[in-house]
């Protein structure tokens, strides 16, 4: 949960600190959407090494059984479910899933999907598609998800948004509407759930090599250079560079911090 109890007029008692720290996550139930690959697989994977209980969603089933089985190896539960975000049906069966479990204490959105294309060349169709997966579906699980965050008494709600949420992007101005709308929404979700202990954070990957970036990254080589000599750590992250953010927001520790972007990019936004 994420808040202590009230020690009267507004001042809380002393946090408690959980017996294994303030990282770990045993006896959590943590809910990753977009957990078949890339960076919301690399975040499930980070949860399961801390001792949370997993429920995985992608529409990716072939891949998304194979990280249930990684995980699973490690001595974690870990419970697939088929889920596209576009989907209410789709939306409902992992809402009685997840109730079914016990519920739910974090709420990963990690499902995306990237487009692009010159501001002259855009299609409103493009915004649409996106829209419906970017910024609806992340919604709809939200939305569906939160009886049982409010009922459990507090959790924590993690999106995840871009480079697109804080800057303007190259060839990225339908996409980066999206995440901008996903950096409001976090933003004004902190402040309407903060009286139920829900902590509502964000993570903005910079550039990440995973396959849905990996044409971007490496087909063009004078590309590629530009982008690198911005970026002060000199490399592209990994997807396990957002491990740390993810485990963090996750965590006990974080149950002060809510309403934050937090931007894990090498420091490409300083340049």
């Amino acid at each position: 949960m994420a808040a202590s109890g009230k020690a009267g007029d507004g001042v809380l008692a002393p946090h408690a600190v959980p017996a294994g720290g303030q990282f770990d996550l045993t006896g959590r139930r943590v809910v990753v959407t977009g957990a078949a690959r890339g960076i919301g697989r690399a975040a499930a994977e980070a949860f399961a090494r801390h001792g949370a209980e997993l429920v995985l969603a992608d529409v990716l089933e072939a891949e998304l059984e194979e990280t249930a089985r990684e995980i699973a190896r490690g001595g974690r539960g870990a419970h697939p479910l088929r889920l596209d975000v576009r989907s209410d049906d789709d939306v409902r069966a992992l809402v009685e899933t997840v109730a079914a479990l016990g519920g739910v204490d974090v709420v990963v959105n990690a499902a995306g999907i990237v487009h692009r294309a010159l501001a002259t060349e855009a299609r409103i169709e493009d915004l649409d598609r996106l829209w419906e997966v970017n910024v609806r579906g992340l919604y709809a699980v939200t939305q569906a998800l939160l009886p049982q965050l409010i009922a459990r008494g507090g959790g924590k709600i993690i999106n995840v948004g871009s480079l697109g949420s804080v800057l303007g992007l190259e060839r990225r101005a339908a996409y980066a509407a999206t995440k901008g709308a996903v950096r409001q929404y976090t933003q004004s979700m902190a402040v309407d759930l903060g009286q139920h202990g829900i902590c509502v954070n964000a993570i903005a990957p910079g550039y990440v090599e995973t396959r849905m970036t990996a044409d971007w990254l490496t087909a063009d080589g004078d590309r590629r250079r530009r982008l690198l000599e911005r970026i002060p750590s000199g490399r592209f992250g990994l997807p396990s560079d957002m491990e740390g953010a993810f485990v963090f927001l996750a965590a006990p520790a974080s149950d002060y911090v809510t309403g934050q972007i937090i931007v894990v990019d090498g420091g490409w936004s300083c340049c």
